[in-house]
């Protein structure tokens, strides 16, 4: 099977073998551990904003005042994401995902113990650094597995684990919370994050990609290329490539290559997108809560109900983002998504909260703002090519916490000025017009139209 890949001399080139490969058992078993750590990194980002009444009331302090809390969760996001990258693109896609989560599963055993709104930031900060190399971690490592034709849908089902650790967090913020109190949502969270360090460091092999663009001779390379294709003939003598040999210009640090002529107006433009989708999915993941229930006048199980089917629909606008961005191209795709959002988010607060309808109403906001998020992510992952992928991902991810800080910080703005319920989801709607038009920019880059 391997013949069609080696020229003479004995010349393999992973990047044709891997984009020949059909979807089989190798690829299955890589994407279901990396929902599994995409849902673990979902489930402890957000667990903050579930559990935000309970921590107020113990605390005896006004939700508001813990706005701070979700602020400089993002900025260790954000500083996080800046750091991931360039560790990734140097010491592995696979080490560095490990590190993380290792890291942060211990501080989140740490967080059952906070007493104060001081302590509790000062722990989310520093979880935070580590919650940032899950995602562009592996996004990285799902691309560099996928036939090219299934990057895009193989990306976005890996999303769907993050989108997943919301509907995990739906039913901890429906049954345990009233019982068991706020501190068992994060020994759930570190209980979860010991079992999928551990599947992750038995089982998770190290991109092929990286392998052979690092040492060439590395003799776990045919171990992985056979977790592809298990009946894959070597005999040993095989000099293994990647692709083409990089140029002058790819071989510039992944950091500076970002900004190079041909790749500056696409990254720019990127970074707009998700700072948009992020600001959005960080507002309503830290107040949502607390308005329906503290504004909205609505039970908790109610909201629960509400985050399930929204959280349902989300996973299917994640799964199914990839695929229409195969189908139809990024720059349908992509605004399409970021427009329903915009709708479906400001129809919120437009809508009888204990009727029928908010539920539909929530279940179609959480599918387009999922699909969005995910569609950026995927569009990351096409746009850079592998000696920068998981730097663009993670920078591009930056940008995107940066807007995870700004959106926080203008709920609980909103919230202490008294804005009613139907202002703050129609403010919450704007940025993803904005997103709308960054990803109609980015279509009409050269790497733009290249990954359409």
């Amino acid at each position: 099977m391997s013949d069609a890949y080696r020229a003479e001399g004995g010349r393999f080139d992973v990047d044709a073998f891997l984009d020949s490969r059909p979807i089989g058992a190798g690829h299955v078993s890589l994407v279901g551990l990396l929902v599994l750590a995409m849902l673990l990194d979902g489930y402890d980002i957000f667990v903050v904003g579930m559990v935000l009444p309970f921590l107020a009331r113990d605390m005896e302090v006004a939700p508001a005042a813990l706005t701070s809390v979700f602020v400089v969760q993002q900025l260790g996001l954000l500083v996080g994401t800046f750091l991931v990258g360039p560790l990734s693109d140097r010491f592995g896609r696979r080490t560095t995902l490990l590190a993380c989560i290792g890291a942060f599963t211990l501080l989140t055993f740490v967080t059952t113990q906070v007493a104060t709104p001081a302590q509790l930031i000062g722990i989310r900060f520093a979880s935070a650094l580590f919650f940032a190399g899950v995602i562009p971690n592996c996004i990285a490592l799902s691309s560099e597995i996928a036939p090219s034709r299934w990057r895009a849908a193989i990306v976005g089902i890996v999303f769907c684990g993050f989108t997943g650790g919301h509907f995990l967090g739906a039913f901890v913020q429906a049954y345990t919370l009233e019982s068991y109190g706020w501190q068992s949502a994060f020994w759930l969270g570190g209980v979860l994050g010991v079992v999928v360090f551990t599947l992750l460091f038995l089982v998770l092999p190290e991109s092929i990609r990286f392998r052979v663009r690092r040492d060439p001779a590395d003799p776990r390379i045919p171990r992985a290329l056979r977790l592809i294709s298990p009946g894959l003939s070597l005999t040993g003598e095989e000099r293994f490539e990647a692709g083409s040999a990089p140029s002058k210009a790819r071989r510039t640090a992944p950091a500076k290559a970002l900004f190079s002529p041909g790749m500056r107006q696409a990254t720019l433009w990127l970074w707009l997108a998700f700072f948009c989708a992020f600001m959005v999915s960080q507002f309503m993941g830290s107040w949502s809560a607390t308005v329906f229930h503290n504004m909205g006048g609505i039970s908790m199980q109610r909201i629960a109900a509400a985050a399930a089917i929204g959280t349902t629909t989300g996973i299917i606008g994640t799964a199914s983002a990839g695929f229409l961005i195969d189908r139809f191209g990024s720059g349908r795709a992509l605004p399409a998504f970021f427009i329903g959002g915009a709708l479906f988010t400001a129809a919120l607060g437009l809508v009888d909260l204990r009727a029928p309808g908010f539920l539909l109403v929530y279940g179609l906001y959480g599918y387009f703002t999922n699909a969005a998020l995910a569609s950026v992510n995927a569009l990351g992952s096409l746009i850079y090519p592998s000696e920068m992928r998981a730097t663009g991902v993670s920078w591009a991810a930056g940008a995107g916490r940066a807007g995870g800080m700004v959106g926080p910080a203008v709920g609980g703005l909103l919230i202490a000025g008294g804005a009613s319920v139907g202002t703050i989801y129609l403010c919450a709607g704007i940025p993803l017009l904005v997103g709308m038009a960054a990803s109609f920019l980015i279509a009409r880059t050269n790497h733009g139209r290249r990954a359409a």
